[in-house]
C-alpha cells in the first residue's frame, strides 16, 4: 500500500470539506488524522510554526494512518504540502504515480479567513494590518506573515507541482466553485481519480466561520491542554452543545476597504502569474 493522492493546500479553501466528502466514497480512503504533515515535517519543526505541536515524522506511523488494506486510493490532506519548496519532489520519489489536488481561493479572502480563524483561536493578537506592514511583531509571531500572507502567493506554489507531476497528474479546484457546484466538481474528481460515481448524501459543510462570544471565551480557547482535556471528559454532543453557547456564527466581521486594496495591490502581479499559468480568468479575484 502507498499513498497516492494528495490535498496539497491551501489552507482555508475548502480542503477539510473535501477530505470528508472523498472518505465517504467506497473506493477511498483518507488518512486517519486529516494533516500529518509526514513530507513536510522537517520544515514544521524548524520554524516551530506557533499552530503545530506534532508531525507523523516516520513511514511507519504514516503507513498505519491506513487501516484499510483494500482502496484503490489512499489519500493525505496536508495543506502545508503546498508551501514548502521539497515537499513536491519528495511525495514524487515517495510514489511518482501520485496523483495531486490543489484547492485554492481568491487570496485576500483566504489571507482573512485564516487570520479570523487563528484569532478566534487565541493565537494571534496584533493587527492583520500590522502583520502585512511587519509592525510591532516579534521574531516567533513574523510567523503571522507567513500564514497569511506569503501562503496566497500560488503562482511559485502551484508551478513546483506542476513541473514535478505535470499538469494531467494535476486536478485543481477554486473554492468559489466548490461551494457553488460541489456535485459537478465531485463528479470530475472520481473521473480523474479513475473511480466510480458516488453520490454523496451529506450537505454538512466543515471549518465554517465561528468566533467566541467574548473576549473572555476567546482568552479560556486560546489554552489547547484545556480544550484537550475537556474533549478527553465530554462526549462530542456535549462539546457541540457548549460550542453553540459560546461560539456564534453570525456578524462575521468585513475587511476594512483600504485594507483589502492594500492586499489586492500585493497580489495582484502573483495573480496574473497564475492566470497565465493555468489558462484561467481570474478576474474577480482582481476586483
Amino acid at each position: 500500500m502507498k499513498v497516492n493522492l494528495f490535498i496539497v493546500g491551501a489552507p482555508k479553501a475548502g480542503t477539510t470539506s473535501l477530505y470528508h466528502y472523498l472518505n465517504e466514497h467506497p473506493e477511498v480512503q483518507m488518512s486517519n488524522i486529516k494533516e500529518p504533515d509526514y513530507f513536510s515535517n522537517q520544515e514544521i519543526i524548524d520554524q516551530k510554526l506557533y499552530y503545530k505541536s506534532k508531525c507523523i515524522d516516520n513511514l511507519d506511523d504514516y503507513n498505519e494512518l491506513f487501516n484499510n488494506k483494500e482502496c484503490k486510493i489512499y489519500g493525505d490532506a496536508s495543506v502545508s504540502y503546498l508551501f514548502y519548496p521539497k515537499v513536491p519532489q519528495r511525495i514524487f520519489k515517495y510514489n511518482p504515480k501520485s496523483k495531486i489536488i490543489i484547492m485554492l481561493r481568491d487570496p485576500i479572502e483566504r489571507a482573512y479567513s485564516h487570520y479570523l480563524m487563528d484569532y478566534r483561536l487565541g493565537l494571534v493578537d496584533a493587527t492583520l494590518d500590522d502583520i502585512i506592514n511587519n509592525k510591532n511583531l516579534s521574531n516567533k509571531n513574523k510567523l503571522y506573515y507567513q500564514q497569511f500572507i506569503s501562503l496566497g502567493l500560488y503562482y511559485h506554489q502551484v508551478k513546483r507541482y506542476i513541473d514535478v507531476f505535470g499538469k494531467q497528474n494535476i486536478f485543481i479546484i477554486f473554492q468559489s466553485e466548490f461551494k457553488q457546484e460541489r456535485d459537478r466538481i465531485m463528479s470530475e474528481l472520481y473521473k480523474f481519480l479513475d473511480i466510480k460515481q458516488f453520490i454523496s448524501n451529506s450537505n454538512k459543510q466543515y471549518n465554517t466561520f465561528v468566533m467566541p462570544k467574548n473576549l473572555i471565551i476567546r482568552r479560556i480557547n486560546s489554552f489547547t491542554a484545556f480544550k484537550k482535556f475537556i474533549k478527553k471528559m465530554l462526549p462530542n454532543l456535549a462539546i457541540n452543545y457548549i460550542k453553540s453557547i459560546l461560539f456564534t456564527n453570525k456578524h462575521k466581521p468585513i475587511l476594512d476597504k483600504k485594507l483589502r486594496q492594500k492586499m489586492l495591490n500585493f497580489f495582484i502581479e502573483d495573480v496574473i502569474l497564475l492566470e497565465n499559468l493555468l489558462s484561467r480568468n481570474l478576474e474577480e479575484w482582481k476586483k
